[in-house]
């Protein structure tokens, strides 16, 4: 067995990193984030929890909490874009009966709280930016930009899609622009008819363009997702505020719901960011350092696996060091379990975008759609899957 008191620093405090420390918790062992922001702030808006993902969280204590704080939709509904035609309803209904769990919808705020709560703020130091890594085989050195360093026996780096670990220790080729454009905000549900708060989950489909919605928080707010394209991406941020006039100009003649969406909108909380892609890592482990969730497998938004995909991650990395002798056994095991997994997800959530965004809107009247269930995803349970070993 591998001795409890190992000291494990996660890098990045995002769901993928919580999710690890907690599972890591419940192996018996005491692991410490370190995160660059200052504080853990009520950031970004919706966020879909796919069933293979809610048995990982389950697994982990959060059932109770997910059934109080989420929305469960009954539908996922297909529109054509311009005459707002329902072109294919997906029912979510049996989600519970097929895959032994629910489809979740909630804030990711509320997500974020409900894991911070769980692993505690004393385990994780905020405000630590990290500019270099030293990783060997019998450890790792961390450097700070405040000037510190940390020395330890382990390594997760679930430091995003840009991330220091992976560039230094494995791939330093430079994320590249998708093509794809995102837009999100929330609007206060009473801003908006009783269509939108619906257990459905709306998607409004064009050539080229897609528009979501869906109620989280009960029926307090709508989260809107706009995916369009573009040539390039000029931005340094790669978050920037929005105006609605521009982003109506990729929906005039749209659906008349559609309007009334981005007609909500609010004035200064429209986000809007490039979609950037990594290629595929045949490498996850370099010494004790081992990456997870984007850092790993980063994916384009259109199969709603970023989030439920570093979930997996964590419960598995959390199952490995339960069931190994050693640390380098540990991350082996944890490395082999899921890279064919994460790569089939990071391509098909790829692919995902020209599939919706490149067919004729009318095709989906007629024509079964290449999703989740027949990609077989959400048949996956990260806590009974078979351990690499």
């Amino acid at each position: 067995m591998i001795d409890t008191e190992t000291p494990i620093a996660i890098i990045g405090g995002g769901i993928g990193g919580l999710v690890a420390g907690i599972a890591l918790q419940k192996a018996g062992f005491s692991p410490h984030i370190y995160e660059r922001a200052s504080k853990f702030d009520e950031v970004g808006a919706g966020i879909s929890m796919s069933p293979n993902a809610t048995l990982g969280l389950e697994a982990l204590g959060f059932g109770d909490y997910l059934t109080a704080h989420a929305n469960e939709p009954l539908e996922q509904r297909l529109y054509h874009g311009e005459t707002g035609e329902l072109l294919q309803a997906i029912d979510r209904r049996n989600c519970r009966d097929t895959y032994h769990a629910a489809y979740y919808q909630l804030h990711r705020a509320d997500l974020l709280n409900m894991l911070i709560d769980k692993f505690g703020l004393a385990n994780c130091t905020m405000d630590k930016s990290l500019t270099s890594i030293e990783s060997a085989d019998t450890g790792a050195r961390l450097n700070f930009e405040d000037g510190t360093t940390v020395q330890t026996a382990v390594v997760i780096a679930a430091d995003g899609l840009r991330s220091i670990v992976r560039d230094q220790l494995f791939d330093n080729s430079p994320p590249e622009f998708s093509g794809h454009v995102a837009w999100r905000a929330l609007v206060p549900a009473e801003k908006l008819g009783p269509l939108s708060v619906e257990r459905w989950n709306i998607n409004h489909l064009g050539k080229g363009r897609n528009i979501v919605s869906y109620p989280v928080r009960g029926e307090a707010l709508v989260n809107i997702v706009a995916l369009t394209k573009a040539d390039q991406w000029a931005e340094e941020s790669w978050n920037a505020k929005a105006s609605k006039e521009e982003l109506a100009q990729h929906y005039q003649g749209w659906a008349d719901y559609v309007g009334q969406l981005i007609d909500a909108l609010p004035a200064d909380q429209l986000y809007r960011w490039g979609l950037f892609i990594r290629k595929p890592l045949d490498k996850w482990v370099n010494g004790r350092t081992a990456l997870l969730g984007d850092a790993a497998h980063p994916m384009l938004p259109y199969m709603g696996q970023g989030a439920s995909s570093a979930i997996e991650d964590g419960v598995i990395l959390g199952r490995a060091f339960a069931a190994a002798d050693t640390i380098d056994t540990a991350l082996k095991i944890y490395a082999d379990t899921r890279r064919e997994r994460a790569s089939l997800l990071q391509s098909e959530s790829n692919l995902g975008g020209e599939r919706l965004q490149a067919i004729n809107p009318d095709a989906f009247r007629d024509t079964p759609i290449k999703n989740e269930d027949a990609l077989g995803i959400f048949a996956y349970d990260p806590v009974t899957v078979a351990l690499a070993i």
